[in-house]
């Protein structure tokens, strides 16, 4: 028996997103859960990448109302019951192991339409080192470096950081998440190349994208995507 296999007995992996403790031998989400993903379906906004009613409505509501910063958006799931749940373990309660499933997630459904866009780098929103140091990990990157894993799109931590440590997003409104985020990142030590892939969790109003977005344009990068978990 493998290591890997052994630890199972002592700590068996967990449905990604019920959290129910999985059969002996399987990994990501259960059976159940694996039927009833809400997935973001076709035909998408060219703006946020959120689902609109037909083909001929090129950007939804929000974006023709806002328009981002950022190229396009591609998130993959809709941030609601029980993803929405998940996500809050991810970020909030230790489930770091989450970020492997919805990154292979993200991989799966988008790596075929990533190769006309040829992103040379996948860059995941920094947190404030405070933050960092008591969570322990940065979600985003764990979700980039499983995409990494997937489509062999490397991961660079070091082309945009975090300058202040923002109150939470989700507490705020829209104005106020926009305001919230002046400044709030900087870039990094090394210079972004020409197309850079945004990683994040969740995408709500796309002021964070757009912040980043901000940052990374003014420090050399030429084209912004942004890709998430959930919207």
């Amino acid at each position: 028996m493998n290591r890997k296999r052994l630890a199972d007995l002592f700590f068996p992996p967990r449905c990604a997103v019920c959290d129910t403790v999985l059969p002996f031998g399987e990994e990501g989400i259960c059976r159940d859960c694996s039927v009833r993903l809400p997935y973001v379906e076709e035909p998408r906004c060219f703006g946020c990448g959120r689902t609109v009613e037909n083909e001929e409505e090129e950007f939804c509501g929000d974006c023709v109302r806002k328009k981002h910063l950022f190229l396009r958006g591609y998130p993959v799931l809709w941030y609601v019951p029980p993803v929405s749940d998940a996500m809050a373990a991810l970020k909030y309660h230790g489930r770091a192991e989450y970020a492997s499933f919805y990154g292979g997630l993200i991989a799966d459904r988008f790596a075929d339409q990533w190769k006309e866009l040829m992103p040379d780098v996948l860059v995941p929103v920094p947190v404030h080192p405070h933050r960092l140091r008591k969570r322990g990990y940065n979600q985003a990157a764990l979700i980039a470096d499983a995409i990494s894993g997937k489509t062999g799109i490397p991961v660079n931590e070091r082309i945009l950081v975090r300058g202040t440590d923002t109150v939470a997003q989700k507490k705020l409104s829209r104005e106020e998440r926009a305001l919230n985020l002046r400044s709030a990142f900087r870039p990094g030590p090394e210079k972004p190349p020409a197309t850079v892939l945004l990683v994040d969790d969740i995408f709500t109003t796309g002021a964070t994208a757009d912040a980043c977005t901000e940052v990374l344009l003014r420090a050399g990068a030429e084209r912004v995507y942004v890709t998430t978990v959930c919207c």
